[in-house]
């Protein structure tokens, strides 16, 4: 996922179809993008992403993007960045994120990793993709449990490097939604606006090939619109990241959820 810096605040990518999901490239692999190249400006400061949150405007085709940056304030310890996602000068997505730099105060985790089946635990080889896309071919997935209202979700990253960004970004956008349980006929969904808060540095020292723990949960679908909050976890119990996700719920007579 390599990024070719081009200009102030503006850098190019390649679109990779690898990475392909059910009309467009996959919304988690285009967050990434946007998360890496805020990164990238912040280099050489002692500020770290701390939270993205991007509106996927229309299906990203798998071509050259460019990405915008707009440092909108850079204050004494937190930076806000604005961007926009483009292909063939059209905008395909919007974001903003924020960085700061380590604060003096006391730290607490008012919450626990779940207490669910390690990943050694299973006896059985990863789930198959849940539909023939390249994108499915790039994780493993290990289904712990599904209600109605949540899932918990092993995933690990065939991309064979230390967890990082990218993998926790992804890992919460890869899984099934929630709603799958939830809705008795065929239905389309789709990621309208997600955001994540970073809740550990990354990357992780010595964790390549480590799976990570994600649970999802779901409250309610309203007017054709449905809610997944996520955390994403480190399989020694480090809550990596936590996020919002808002979602199109729709019927379809040959959607990919639902029975």
């Amino acid at each position: 996922m390599k990024l070719r810096k081009v200009g102030e605040g503006a850098y190019e990518h390649q679109g990779d179809a690898r990475w392909w999901g059910f009309n467009g490239l996959f919304g988690g692999y285009t967050i990434s993008l946007a998360a890496l190249a805020c990164r990238e400006e912040l280099a050489g400061t002692r500020r770290e992403l701390r939270s993205i949150t991007m509106q996927f405007l229309r299906p990203v085709p798998a071509e050259l993007m460019r990405i915008e940056l707009t440092t909108e304030r850079a204050g004494r310890a937190v930076s806000f960045i604005s961007g926009r996602l483009l292909v063939r000068g059209d905008p395909y997505g919007s974001f903003l994120a924020t960085a700061g730099e380590d604060q003096d105060g006391q730290e607490f985790l008012n919450i626990s990793m779940p207490d669910v089946r390690s990943i050694d635990e299973f006896d059985q080889p990863p789930a198959p993709p849940m539909a023939p896309l390249p994108v499915f071919e790039l994780f493993d997935r290990w289904e712990v449990l599904r209600t109605d209202s949540a899932v918990y979700v092993w995933v690990r990253p065939r991309l064979h490097a230390p967890v990082d960004i990218e993998d926790v970004l992804m890992a919460s956008d890869v899984i099934p939604p929630v709603a799958i349980r939830q809705v008795s006929d065929p239905h389309v969904a789709g990621t309208i606006v997600l955001t994540t808060l970073l809740r550990s540095p990354l990357p992780l020292p010595d964790s390549t090939g480590w799976p990570l723990l994600v649970e999802l949960h779901a409250s309610a679908s309203f007017g054709g619109h449905v809610d997944e909050t996520s955390r994403v976890w480190s399989p020694d119990g480090r809550l990596l990241a936590e996020g919002l996700q808002l979602r199109f719920l729709r019927r379809s007579g040959r959607g990919f959820i639902g029975l």
